[in-house]
């Protein structure tokens, strides 16, 4: 971030310096390094509130920015006035500032409840940097050194303590309720929630803090939460008459992209990652053992990788996170155990070899990706077996089934959210509970790589009637069944008598599924009853009569029914697609095939991500000269037709 820019991470090292030498001489005359903007000690007559016009002069002094960005000046205003709040603010959209620039103009010591100790020692190393008396008090820390902090905090000679959670269910959060303590803020705050997609029983006792420390503002600051996950942090930390302030969750910087697992994933991997060589970034892995295997396989291929999952001797874990923050053009091989806090700016790439289990998940691991504001990128390889994976945890974990159940719709509607064919920002945003989104006009549904889109709505329509005359009752499996018209017990009998009975046989079985995928996703339909018997359920009634009237439409990116046409015998399937070429024909659709593999190869991208073999043969029958006719060809979008009308054209004449 430039020098004078909005405020975030990354300072000029020389604003930074500059401010340090301020600070050492502050310190030398004896005084505080903040003793122009500081509240005096708690015995002297108590001074006007701080206003906004104190935070932007201590922002520019100590962090070197010239203005606030985002909701970050609406967040410090109240939070300065003493109320409690709750912010969700992107990944990269200073959060930490919303309270570290309250507590340094507050009276007293501002408390950070932070779930990591490397995230506490970020944040503790790059505030002292600025000349901020900051500490942290973690399990890593021996007696003394942690006695000193609190002492120099009971002194009035600290302005910020950074501890854990855990800490907090220990007498220390007693010996801190007798210090004079300007606010608590709880980092990470997803984590109170047990519908978020990280939970941690012991931030649930963090609501405890407010009896303790009466009249301190608290304010809860995380990137991913959706509604729910939002109310359930309010409920838990009991926050007083709280402001909620929620960006929005869009990242312009970033490009996304998902794509069905085809072949070794492994190597398709090292695939992507070498049409990205030299940059730096994050390798998701669902296990340890494919963490290992992605990252010796990208070693052998030249590219500079480290392995991190908590198999790892801490020490071996922390050495290679500083590595990964110090050096340029690193890729981190991880599990989930690594990401969170994790401030390097220039991560251009997170790719998902094996998909999270919530879309919240995603998004926060995607996120640390373009940090600095600069283009990066998000891909996602996704398969039926990672979603599998993914429900089979939550049925095994000892979570409520009301949790389970919610955890489970949410996997549902992460991976129709990779199968569906509408812009995927858009689509993260609305989950996110945003409206009027506008397309992102980057990702790859917004490119027209997935190819043309088909529509859905009449299919969805018989699904969700479905539901509704089942009575909401029976799950998947047996509705499809039900529409299929098969009945194969005597309680399947009973429902045959029903009006939406085999009304959906035109439709293939694989077919259903998806449509019912599509659903969840939207939101049209949900998982209800027991975690291990969920039945479908239609939770919003308006919404299922404005599909019913055709307000409302659903569509996906393959056309549902050529399952039930396609060739099992990719040879056959490509000479039926062959079969009506003539000899002209079949010398342009040798040509537009090599241009294609030839692109693939420089995108880093399988060839059908390009055009389909089915589409070069329609175009080397059709022979389109302009965009306009290009659009025409089957499995041509807007995007694809403007990037390739000129190449099409070109290899057409040619070829013929």
């Amino acid at each position: 971030m430039h020098s004078g820019g909005p405020a975030g991470k990354g300072a000029p090292a020389m604003t930074f310096m500059h401010a340090v030498h301020e600070c050492r001489a502050d310190r030398r005359r004896g005084t505080s390094p903040l003793a122009a903007t500081r509240a005096p000690a708690h015995n002297t007559p108590m001074p006007p509130a701080p206003a906004l016009k104190d935070a932007r002069a201590l922002l520019k002094r100590v962090y070197g920015y010239d203005a606030f960005r985002g909701l970050q000046e609406n967040v410090i205003a109240d939070v300065l006035a003493g109320r409690d709040g709750l912010a969700v603010l992107p990944t990269g959209g200073g959060k930490s500032l919303c309270y570290q620039i309250p507590a340094l103009l507050r009276q007293g010591c501002g408390i950070v409840v932070s779930p990591l100790i490397a995230l506490m020692a970020d944040q503790v190393d790059a505030l002292k940097q600025v000349g901020v008396r900051a500490e942290r008090l973690d399990s890593s820390m021996d007696f003394n050194t942690r006695n000193g902090a609190l002492s120099a905090a009971g002194r009035g000679e600290m302005d910020l303590l950074y501890v854990s959670p855990e800490g907090l269910g220990t007498s220390l959060a007693e010996r801190l309720a007798d210090m004079n303590i300007s606010l608590i803020a709880v980092d990470e705050a997803h984590c109170v929630s047990q519908w978020g997609h990280d939970f941690r029983p012991d931030y649930r006792a963090l609501g405890r803090l407010k009896g303790l420390f009466p009249g301190v503002p608290r304010l809860a600051v995380t990137a991913t939460a959706d509604a729910r996950t939002r109310a359930d942090i309010l409920a838990q930390l009991n926050l007083t008459d709280p402001s909620v302030h929620v960006a929005s969750f869009d990242r312009p910087n970033l490009t996304l992209s998902a794509e069905p697992k085809v072949g070794n994933r492994t190597q398709r991997v090292v695939q992507l990652v070498k049409a990205r060589a030299g940059s730096s970034g994050i390798v998701y892995a669902a296990t340890r053992s494919a963490v290992e295997d992605v990252a010796d396989a990208l070693a052998k291929a030249g590219v500079p990788s480290l392995a991190y999952h908590a198999g790892l001797d801490a020490g071996i874990r922390a050495a290679r996170q500083r590595q990964f923050l110090l050096e340029e053009g690193r890729v981190m091989c991880a599990t989930v155990a690594f990401g969170m806090g994790v401030d390097k700016p220039d991560v251009r790439f997170v790719i998902h070899a094996d998909p999270p289990k919530t879309l919240e998940a995603y998004w926060q691991e995607v996120g640390r990706a373009g940090r600095d504001g600069e283009p990066a990128e998000g891909v996602a390889l996704y398969g039926p077996a990672d979603m599998n994976r993914s429900l089979q945890w939550t049925y095994s974990s000892d979570a409520p089934d009301e949790v389970k159940r919610v955890q489970l719709t949410k996997t549902r509607q992460l991976f129709a959210f990779f199968n569906s064919d509408e812009c995927r920002r858009g689509a993260v945003r609305r989950y996110f509970g945003e409206e009027k989104v506008d397309p992102c006009g980057v990702c790859d549904a917004c490119r027209g790589e997935l190819g043309a889109s088909h529509d859905a709505t009449r299919w969805a329509q018989m699904a969700v009637s479905a539901v509704l005359r089942c009575g909401q009752r029976i799950g998947r499996g047996r509705l499809v069944q039900h529409l299929l018209g098969e009945a194969k017990d005597d309680f399947d009998t009973e429902l045959s008598k029903l009006s939406t009975f085999g009304i959906g046989k035109d439709l293939p079985r694989q077919g259903w599924n998806r449509v019912f995928d599509a659903l969840m996703f939207e939101g049209l339909i949900a998982e209800g009853g027991e975690a291990l018997r969920p039945v479908v359920i239609v939770p919003d009634a308006e919404e299922a009569k404005s599909l019913f009237r055709g307000e409302r439409t659903v569509s996906l990116r393959e056309d549902l029914e050529a399952p039930r046409r396609r060739s099992r015998n990719k040879g056959a399937a490509r000479a039926a697609v062959m079969a009506d070429l003539s000899a002209r024909d079949q010398a342009v659709f040798d040509a537009l095939r090599q241009w294609r593999t030839d692109l693939a190869k420089s995108r880093g991208v399988p060839p059908y991500v390009i055009f389909h073999d089915r589409t070069l043969a329609e175009i080397a029958r059709e022979k389109p000269s302009s965009p306009e006719a290009l659009r025409e060809i089957s499995g041509v979008g807007e995007k694809k037709a403007q990037a390739y009308a000129c190449d099409v054209a070109r290899i057409v004449a040619e070829a013929a």
